[in-house]
Parts: structure tokens; C-alpha cells; sequence
């Protein structure tokens, strides 16, 4: 039987909001079984709490987000790309303004703050999403395919025209281990002509070559070079294993995305929920490995 799990103990971070230009503490708190992933607005005085779910999740351009219509909570797909790949079922997420820290771009603030408290299990039998057929979602160039599995894996292809990206492909069934190893250090990117833009439009106050790969025409603006050649790709996995949380709990499947972002993610995965083609099981062998606590250096 496999097990629901938290966090053992309460986690703190801080880092630079790239939306407001703010210091935002993030603390993420142990919570008991079946409460999910929950994000607090903690700096309002009434702490309006928003539960993880199909309902709650948007899509935008380059984010992620969650809202009850009201509130809202930006940049979570990171995080929850680590709560995801990393086994925590459920955890209370208090953030101390609207839009969680990006650091370096990567899940592996998240990954490396989790496996420093480690985690406990909450004696429920783990629940799961799994397909009833294969689902097809596509928005333009873009698609996203779903397929039956008794696992999760994810596939990512993109396409840029660019002398350092060009047509890449990444697959990986996701695994804790293999999500460490090969998925959480990979970086977001974005361009610089893209960036400007958005400063002038005020939508980005904080922010700089420590939170992305930047790219001109010609390559890369920051002085430290990419971390893998098909780093690009890989941050796209990183993405979407972080978007399939939107539906709650964990997802069964083979994941193909294909030229896509976080708001084809969202729509697909919103459709695939209203459409009635997933089921809800608890746990008998599905399996996550158990990493100890302060394992990776």
C-alpha cells in the first residue's frame, strides 16, 4: 500500500517576487490527509485559503495560477512541479503576497527546501487520476496527449527558431529520483526583446539574469551558460509535471506536450476533468521512491 504524504515540518523561504519587485515569504506547513495542496494569501488579513483543483487553476502566458475569483496566487507551477514529482499529497502553502519567488528559474529551491525536512506519511492510502481513454487537446501549433498508464511519464517536444534551441525532445517517467536527477535544475527562459516589452509595461518590476536563461538573437545573455544543452526542453517537462498537479492529486499517464505552454496545459487538463475522462483511484502499487532526508548534496 502506498501512503499519503506531507511535509514533516514547516519550511520558510524568501526570495524577490519578478511581478512586484517585493520580498515574498513563502512557509509551507505539514497538513493532515486528504487536504491536498492549499495556498494561503497570508498577508490579508482574513488568510483567504485556495484549494489546488481544476476550478481554481488558470493558465496565463509564461505562468501558472491559482484564484477563487477573488484572490489570487501567481507562479506557483514550480513549486507544485516539486510537490508533484516529489510524492507530497498535501501541504498548506502560506504566501506573504500574490505571486510565489522563481529564484533560479528551477524547481530546485523547492526540491532541496523539501528533502531538508523530509516528509511523513498521513496513513491513507494514496489517491490518483487515471485515464479512461486517450484524451487529445490541441490550441494551434500545440498539443497535448494523453495516454493510459499505470505510471506517470512526460514527454516534451519544442521548437524555436533559434540558433541554440532549435527542435528538442526530453522524456522521462517521473520518479523522484529521476525528477532530481534529471528535471529540477533545469531554468526557465525567455527572451530579451520579450523582456523589455514586458518592463515597460510595468508587468515585471523585479527580476534579472539570476531568475532565467536570457536569450538575444545570437545566445545566451547570462555569463554562466546553460547547465545541459537541451536545457530548454527539460524546464518544459519541469512545466508540465507541475501543471498535471492542477487537477489536485497525482495523474496516471503518458503525457505527450508538443509545442505548448501553461495555458494549453490548463485548458486540457480542464476539459479532460469536465469531460469525465479520469477516474479516481486509491493506491495499490503505484510507487514513488523514498528519498531520506538530507540526501542530496
Amino acid at each position: 500500500m502506498q501512503y499519503q504524504r506531507t511535509v514533516a515540518e514547516r519550511i520558510e523561504v524568501k526570495g524577490e517576487g519578478i511581478f512586484t519587485g517585493k520580498e515574498i515569504l513563502v512557509e509551507i506547513f505539514p497538513a493532515e490527509e486528504n487536504t491536498g495542496i492549499v495556498f494561503v494569501r497570508a498577508d490579508l488579513k482574513r488568510r483567504p485559503k485556495i484549494k489546488v483543483e481544476p476550478d481554481t487553476i488558470i493558465g496565463l502566458e509564461g505562468a501558472t495560477a491559482v484564484t477563487d475569483g477573488t484572490h489570487i496566487v501567481y507562479l506557483v507551477e514550480h513549486l507544485l512541479s516539486a510537490f508533484h514529482a516529489m510524492g507530497i499529497d498535501n501541504a498548506e502553502v502560506r504566501v506573504h503576497g500574490e505571486e510565489i519567488p522563481i529564484f533560479d528559474g528551477s524547481a530546485y529551491k523547492w526540491v532541496r527546501a523539501i528533502q531538508e525536512v523530509g516528509y511523513k506519511f498521513c496513513f491513507t492510502p494514496k489517491k490518483f487520476y487515471r485515464l479512461k481513454d486517450e484524451f487529445l487537446f490541441k490550441n494551434g501549433k500545440g498539443f497535448i496527449h494523453f495516454k493510459p498508464s499505470d505510471r506517470l511519464f512526460v514527454k516534451a517536444e519544442i521548437l524555436f527558431n533559434h540558433p541554440l534551441i532549435g527542435h528538442q525532445t526530453f522524456e522521462i517517467e517521473v520518479t523522484p529520483r529521476n525528477y532530481i536527477n534529471e528535471v529540477c535544475f533545469a531554468r526557465t527562459f525567455a527572451f530579451k526583446d520579450f523582456i523589455q516589452e514586458k518592463i515597460k509595461q510595468g508587468a515585471l518590476k523585479g527580476g534579472s539574469l539570476e531568475n532565467a536563461i536570457v536569450l538575444d538573437e545570437k545566445g545566451i545573455i547570462n555569463p554562466d551558460g546553460l547547465r545541459c544543452s537541451d536545457e530548454f526542453v527539460r524546464h518544459k517537462v519541469l512545466d508540465v509535471i507541475g501543471d498535471l498537479y492542477a487537477l489536485g492529486i497525482p495523474l496516471q499517464a503518458e503525457v505527450h506536450a508538443c509545442c505548448s505552454g501553461h495555458r494549453l496545459h490548463i485548458e486540457a487538463l480542464k476539459t479532460l476533468y469536465k469531460e469525465g475522462g479520469l477516474e479516481e483511484v486509491e493506491a495499490q502499487s503505484f510507487t514513488f521512491v523514498v528519498i531520506p532526508k538530507r540526501a542530496m548534496r
